[in-house]
Parts: C-alpha cells; structure tokens; sequence
C-alpha cells in the first residue's frame, strides 16, 4: 500500500494531542525495525503518563525488497499498542524514493498536530518524546530537534534560548502549521542530505523558530574510523556534495555553488565528480531550484559548513 506522491492540505486532528511518528527505512537489517520500535514504545508510554496523545507510526520502504511481511506488520501494530501506539502503517513504495520524497508521501496521511521525523537508525531514549514536547507550547517554535548521542552535532545553538540555525531531521518535531506552510522537503532538490537544512531555512522564512532540545537525546548509529574519524560512504560522498551545490545555488549563493563546483570536477573521487556533472547538466537544462532568501535572512554558509560549529570531529 502507498499513499499518493505529494503532500496534500493538513486536516488538524479534532481533540486532544495527536502525534505522527514516522521513519523511511532502506536495507535495514535484521532486528532494527524491532529494536527502533521498542524504544518509541518506551518514550510514548512517558509520555502519554503526562497527557493525553493518540499516536501513530508509519514506515516507508525504499529497500529492493520489503523489509517487513504483512505477518511481521500485524505483529509489530498488536505489539506496540500495548505501549500506547494506537496504529502502525507500513507503505512499501517499490522504488528508492530518497529520504526527502518518501517522508513527502508520508505526509499526504499527515492528520495530526505534530509529526517527529526520525532516522531508520535512531533511537529514543525513554524520556525524548516528553523533552521535545516541553517546548510546544510556545507556538513560534516551528521545530524542535533532538540531541545526538554519543556523536552529538557540533552545530551551534543558543545555551538560552536553543535557537540553532537548522535542525537534523534524524529527530525533529515538527508542528503542522510548519507543514502548511512549506509543504514539506523539497525532494525535486535534495534526495538525501540537505533536505533538513533547506526545510528548516523555509521554516524560519516562514516566520517560525527552529531550536534544539539538549535534554530531547536519542542514539544515532553513526561509526568512527580507527582513527576517530566520521565513516563516509559511497552515497554520502555523492549525494552530500550534489546537495551543496544544489542548497548554494538555491539560497542565492551562485558564487559558492561555482567555487563548489569546480572544486568537484579537480576532486580525485568520480563520484565527487559525477555529483558536478549533473549539477552542471542541470544548469544547462535551466532545471535547478528557484533562488531564494537573496538578502541572507537565514542561509548561513561557513566554509562548507551550514551553520556555525561549537566543535570538530576532524580537530580531535
């Protein structure tokens, strides 16, 4: 089953607090569905001892394969209610959609007050849903995201207020009106990396704040080389600097897309390469994103970085 492409209209939910969690998931491996599951199902149950919410789960599949039967999917709904999730949806879309337009079609279901985005390898520590939900009340707050452990971002934020300049959607709180208001990732722009960033600078255009909840701390499944070094795949090396030049172009920087780009094609890696040449082709085909935010109200770009940074991994 998989909902229509696109993001429809969000029809606000009637009484009480409603909450949609959902997850896109791609060659997940034995035991991780099970193992994210049994997390949320701890930080829901908190948090429903505090207020009434109706909770709902949904995955996405963009895996060769289905990663769940229809069998394994009725077990996990039967399993999960005991905890305090009132329904879990499996779609399999039959197709790598990207982490950008599978969490868009997800979203043509959205019906509730607040959706958490979350990775296929993140997992909630039993108090997070609690902590990123302590911050809703204020309703300029477009997006609350979570902390990252034990590698936490070391993207900056205000220690007062938790302003930070974009928001990791590995866990980020979203309120509907911010879906509304952007209707959604732009997918057409960002498959993979970015996405976050560029949503999160179309929030704060749409007047919105964006914070970080430092108390809000999930596991995130990132590894480190023997020499303490961020391990970077194939496809991150790829669709990282497809998605810079596509957020530099975007956010009305051709400067830095150009510099970028040309960087690029010198770089030893093909797939760095590659990630020039269809930017160029794109280019030439007049088929990249409209510019925005010419005045630089909310891009922020610091070296290659989109967002002042507290620390390094790479300095360590």
């Amino acid at each position: 089953m998989t909902p229509a492409d696109g993001v429809s209209d969000v029809a606000h939910g009637g009484a009480g607090r409603s909450l949609r969690i959902q997850t896109v998931l791609y060659r997940q491996a034995d035991g991780d569905v099970d193992r994210q599951l049994r997390g949320l199902a701890q930080a829901v149950r908190i948090l429903k001892e505090s207020s009434d919410y109706h909770v709902v789960m949904a995955f996405g599949d963009a895996s060769p394969t289905p990663t769940l039967s229809l069998d394994e999917v009725a077990e996990l709904d039967e399993s999960v209610r005991a905890y305090g999730i009132d329904q879990l949806t499996y779609y399999y879309f039959d197709e790598n959609l990207g982490s950008a337009r599978g969490h868009n079609v997800l979203l043509t279901e959205f019906r509730e007050e607040f959706v958490l985005f979350l990775n296929p390898d993140a997992y909630l520590s039993p108090f997070c849903l609690t902590e990123l939900m302590l911050l809703t009340p204020d309703h300029g707050i477009g997006i609350v995201e979570g902390r990252q452990i034990p590698l936490e971002h070391p993207k900056a934020f205000d220690r007062d207020s938790g302003d930070t300049s974009w928001a990791s959607t590995a866990c980020a709180l979203v309120r509907s009106e911010v879906i509304d208001a952007t209707q959604g990732f732009d997918a057409d722009s960002f498959f993979l990396y970015c996405d976050d960033v560029d949503f999160s600078w179309r929030t704060r255009l749409a007047g919105f704040r964006v914070v970080h909840q430092p108390t809000a701390q999930f596991f995130h499944d990132k590894r480190l080389t023997l020499d303490a070094q961020m391990q970077v795949g194939d496809a991150e090396h790829y669709y990282a600097a497809e998605a810079a030049l596509m957020l530099a172009w975007k956010y009305s920087r051709p400067d830095l897309a150009e510099q970028w780009a040309v960087d690029l094609e010198r770089s030893t890696m093909s797939l760095q390469r590659k990630a020039a040449r269809v930017f160029r082709d794109r280019q030439s085909n007049a088929t990249l994103p409209t510019p925005i935010d010419p005045d630089g109200r909310v891009a922020e770009f610091i070296g290659t970085d989109f967002a002042e940074h507290r620390f390094s991994y790479a300095d360590a």
